[in-house]
């Protein structure tokens, strides 16, 4: 009823408003966690906590669908328990879990069943338990870079509670089991202490943050809705006019994704999993599950920087699991591809999130053209250091890139072909052509350069 009410009165999907109430409710229960009853409790009583207050939590939004999460939990420790820390566990989970998610995701394409459903947690879930056997498999080496390694397997009642953990149990961030087991053993933080952390502070600054990126997404959504960049109207505009509002759209598209993160975030800093350590000056950092970088999203210059600043947790996962595991291919650009196709393939089957990482490997790639470019020319030709031509071009940059990561973002939000091929087409595949030609550019300028270089008698390097 509560849902109902709120989602009718902002215009909002009620499954989107049981989403954000249940991240919500992360906070009273971290509170309740902080008391030295629930905090001193033997570990065993908090993964029993965990587990049924994450249950519970996937009911209210998916009721029996909650099944899903369990059944992929048991078999993933059933497999540890047989023959965890062997290469077969390590591909079986990983294939099992990949391949249970992306028959859910074609079963509600079948069924016509669209928005937040069950697949939303079991997406953060396949991530985990595959994470988890990778790195029981990595703590059986004795030479094992892998910090998250473990060196012993979970116990059933550990992974449910690692799983459910309702500070990442909806919509993540990722953090390994290692990490988990420290903090419920009170390992995490030292010195140990009988009373919780002091991270109220930078939690409701997590907090507040949040839900200012929310209200800013669901205020501007009411002027520029999705709807709107496919409708005729927006066909009727001209070309610089929607290149513009695809900007703006794509920079509030984000807002939605930053704000839950952050109310995320925030309980879970007030739970203390997020203690990092401290800095320099000896200041307690609160960074450990960190998904967004807001500073650096914000001012980023590059598709690095913003890569670098968003989904923080979910990039360095397909980072360390995937695509540093694929260097025996020998090919970086085979890696990167392979990597970001996996990441497409668990965000859904829709079209829209393949021509959306492609569109990242080309804009990343055509990036580092003109970066080599641009360094090449500042190496021959005397370029005058003026402060407001700098700041023009700095701003120039920073349009260029938001434009282009907007861009990419069309196809991600619409998911249907239909629909981001009318948006694409309207502004000529803009994005598309400037990222292709600035590639083969690069490619076709780099030999020149080399034999310009040889005759002059100065030696490039074979990375150039």
């Amino acid at each position: 009823m509560i849902a109902s009410s709120i989602a009718s009165a902002l215009g909002a999907p009620e499954g989107a408003i049981k989403l954000i109430l249940s991240i919500f409710i992360g906070y009273p229960l971290a509170f309740l966690h902080r008391l030295p009853l629930l905090y001193l409790a033997p570990p065993l009583l908090k993964h029993l906590l965990f587990f049924l207050e994450g249950l519970c939590i996937c009911y209210y939004n998916f009721g029996i669908d909650t099944f899903h999460t369990w059944l992929n939990i048991t078999i993933t420790y059933l497999v540890l328990l047989f023959c965890g820390g062997s290469k077969f566990s390590v591909i079986f989970i990983f294939v099992f879990n990949t391949c249970y998610l992306v028959v859910g995701y074609f079963t509600q394409i079948s069924q016509h069943e669209f928005g937040i459903s069950w697949t939303m947690p079991h997406c953060v879930l396949t991530l985990r338990l595959s994470a988890v056997a990778f790195d029981y498999y990595d703590g059986k080496k004795s030479n094992s870079p892998n910090p998250a390694a473990l060196s012993q397997r979970p116990s059933y009642l550990e992974m449910l509670g690692h799983s459910f953990f309702f500070g990442g149990v909806l919509v993540g961030p990722q953090f390994s089991m290692k990490r988990y087991l420290q903090f419920v053993n009170l390992e995490l933080i030292e010195p140990k202490s009988s009373t919780a952390p002091d991270s109220i502070n930078p939690s409701l600054k997590k907090f507040l943050v949040g839900v200012v990126y929310l209200g800013i997404f669901q205020a501007l959504a009411l002027y520029i809705p999705d709807s709107y960049i496919y409708s005729s109207d927006f066909q009727k505009l001209g070309f610089f006019t929607k290149c513009a509002l695809i900007l703006v759209w794509g920079k509030n598209a984000l807002h939605k994704y930053v704000g839950v993160w952050l109310i995320q975030e925030g309980s879970i800093i007030l739970m203390g999993m997020s203690y990092n350590g401290v800095d320099k000056n000896g200041a307690k950092k609160w960074d450990g599950c960190t998904n967004i970088k807001i500073l650096q999203l914000e001012t980023g210059e590059s598709f690095s920087d913003f890569i670098q600043a968003f989904n923080v947790n979910t990039n360095q996962w397909m980072a360390v699991y995937i695509y540093k595991r694929l260097r025996f291919l020998g090919n970086k650009m085979l890696s990167q591809f392979i990597t970001l196709f996996y990441l497409a393939l668990w965000h859904g089957v829709q079209s829209g999130y393949y021509m959306c990482f492609l569109l990242e490997l080309l804009e990343t790639n055509a990036e580092m053209q003109v970066q080599w470019f641009l360094s090449r020319l500042r190496q021959n030709v005397k370029i005058p250091n003026i402060f407001i031509l700098n700041v023009i071009g700095r701003i120039l940059r920073k349009v260029i890139l938001m434009f282009l990561w907007s861009y990419a973002l069309v196809s991600f939000v619409l998911l249907d072909s239909t629909l981001w091929t009318t948006v694409y087409g309207s502004v000529y595949y803009i994005g598309h052509i400037v990222s292709i030609l600035a590639i083969v550019s690069g490619y076709a300028l780099r030999p020149l350069y080399r034999r310009k270089s040889q005759a002059n008698g100065v030696h490039v390097e074979k990375n150039d």
